[in-house]
């Protein structure tokens, strides 16, 4: 039983406090009980490792030089991926919007504007962001990060794409009709 305290207890001070807290009151069955419960948190907590990860890449890639790029293509790319990630969010909703890849209960399929193109346009317009920060303040550590960066965006869309099956029975048709990452490569 302790150990079960203490595993919630890194969940209520993480930003997935009330995802978390729903889970938690997800009524579970007699025959799975706690096997069903502790896939639940595990779930949450690889979901929230990934987060984590791409924060920390993000942070020291913004804090390790400047925000903006020197060179016009590079300010180009970033503005393209700005107004890409924006425009993702305000299609998304703010309501069906997680940070962690964990749909949301009671969460709606988006398959329309950017999502009709692309499945994870959020995760592509923050490297278009960070990517000409990197090109033009060129260090190898931020180049690590960048690429570190890289893997967790796609383990996590990954990891996302297996929940959103589960959730919408039309997501693996939603999938043959779009490219995940990157039109037409990927």
């Amino acid at each position: 039983m302790f150990a079960q305290r203490s595993f919630l207890r890194i969940f209520v001070l993480t930003p997935g406090f009330f995802q978390t807290h729903y889970l938690l009151k997800t009524p579970v069955s007699k025959e799975t009980g706690s096997r069903e419960f502790f896939m639940i948190m595990r779930n949450t907590f690889i979901a929230y490792i990934f987060v984590l990860f791409q924060f920390i890449c993000l942070i020291y890639i913004g804090m390790s030089g400047s925000i903006l790029s020197v060179s016009v293509n590079g300010l180009l790319v970033q503005v393209a991926g700005l107004v890409l990630g924006v425009s993702a969010i305000l299609q998304m909703r703010i309501g069906n919007f997680n940070v962690a890849p964990l749909p949301k209960a009671g969460g709606e399929l988006i398959t329309t504007g950017i999502y009709s193109v692309l499945r994870h346009p959020m995760y592509l317009a923050q490297l278009l962001v960070v990517g000409p920060l990197v090109v033009d303040y060129f260090t190898w550590p931020r180049l690590i990060a960048l690429l570190i960066l890289l893997i967790d965006l796609i383990l996590k869309l990954h990891f996302e794409e297996n929940n959103l099956k589960r959730q919408f029975a039309e997501y693996e048709e939603y999938m043959h009709k779009t490219w995940r990452l990157v039109p037409y490569f990927y």
